[in-house]
């Protein structure tokens, strides 16, 4: 991966406990129609901008329609204590290896790269252990007046997007919107 992702760098700045909430943007049921060549040309340009903004190596991937046993995935990854590893590896499978998310033998092979027992991990996948989970996750971001991502969240405030490292920091110091829900 090039570059540093800024919240990684934050969190080892300051010390900081992430933690990751499951919301897939495209939930499995709901297709989004085909789109024209054109769209699909400035969705690569503008994927491939951000990533040069921030010093990241990201292109543009259609094999990932749906992300729901990626972040089921996550939260297995969690429970054993490599979150963070997880996020990071699945990233790369989508923006720089051009991987389908969504595929459990994919994911496999990403639990297995950062250690996690392969076994453990598909038979997770299998009986889908963790989709409630999940679900408690969107319903809170739902709640919460979310609708995008990446949104960070600090003491009740967002910031929504792609985030500077200054950005992240200025909302750790106390700065940001104030969201509209509870937060738990």
């Amino acid at each position: 991966m090039i570059g540093k992702v800024p919240l990684d760098q934050l969190a080892k700045d300051y010390n900081l406990y992430i933690e990751w909430k499951a919301f897939e943007l495209r939930p499995e049921g709901i297709e989004i129609p085909e789109k024209p060549p054109n769209y699909v040309a400035r969705a690569k340009a503008s994927i491939e901008a951000l990533g040069r903004k921030y010093g990241l190596q990201m292109t543009f991937n259609d094999k990932s329609k749906h992300s729901s046993l990626a972040l089921e995935g996550s939260k297995f990854a969690e429970e054993h204590g490599l979150g963070n590893a997880y996020h990071d590896a699945v990233f790369a499978a989508q923006f720089q290896e051009e991987k389908n998310i969504n595929d459990p033998q994919v994911l496999t092979e990403i639990a297995v790269q950062i250690g996690l027992d392969r076994e453990e991990f598909l038979n997770s996948l299998v009986t889908r252990k963790y989709e409630e989970a999940v679900w408690a996750d969107e319903e809170e971001a739902h709640r919460l007046g979310i609708h995008t991502v990446p949104c960070f969240i600090v003491d009740g405030r967002a910031a929504h997007g792609a985030q500077s490292y200054k950005t992240l920091e200025r909302l750790l110091q106390g700065h940001g919107f104030r969201m509209a829900g509870n937060l738990l």
